[in-house]
C-alpha cells in the first residue's frame, strides 16, 4: 500500500506512555491478517476500512474510531487491551479474556469460538459456584 499524502490531525502519532498504543494494535492485526493469510486489500474490502487507513495505521498512525471498532470486530481483537493502563489495574476477568483469545483465533470460525466459550464458561460457572 502506498502511503498517503494528506494525513489528517487525528492521524498523528499518539504520544508514547499514554493513549492508545496504534502500533501495538497494528501488529496483532497484522499478525492475524497474516494467519488468515489474506490479502490487505482482502482486509479492506471486507471491513469496509480504506486501504490508505490501513497504510497509515503501517506507519504509525492510530485509525478513526470506526475504523478501530470494525477492524478489531473483524480480527476478534479487544482494542481496551492496547491502552495505557492506569497503576492501580483491576484483574481482569478469566472468562473475558479466555472469550478475547478464542475469538482472535485464526483457526477457529466464529461458531466454533462461540461453542468452545459457552463449554468453557458452563464449566467454570460450576467449578466456582463451589466456592461461593
Amino acid at each position: 500500500m502506498v502511503p498517503s499524502d494528506s494525513i489528517s490531525s487525528a492521524d498523528k502519532r499518539v504520544p508514547s506512555g499514554k493513549g492508545f498504543d496504534a502500533e501495538a494494535f497494528y501488529r496483532a492485526l497484522s499478525r492475524v491478517v497474516k494467519a488468515r493469510k489474506v490479502p490487505w486489500r482482502q482486509v479492506a474490502r471486507e471491513t469496509g476500512v480504506t486501504p490508505s487507513t490501513l497504510s497509515r495505521m503501517a506507519h504509525g498512525r492510530r485509525p478513526d474510531a470506526a475504523s478501530l471498532a470494525v477492524l478489531s470486530a473483524w480480527a476478534g481483537i479487544n482494542p481496551a487491551d492496547f491502552v495505557n493502563k492506569p497503576t492501580r489495574e483491576q484483574p481482569r476477568d478469566p472468562m473475558a479474556a479466555i472469550s478475547a483469545l478464542l475469538k482472535s483465533d485464526p483457526n477457529l470460525a466464529a461458531g466454533e469460538a462461540q461453542a468452545l466459550e459457552l463449554l468453557i464458561r458452563l464449566a467454570y460457572s460450576r467449578f466456582t459456584q463451589r466456592r461461593q
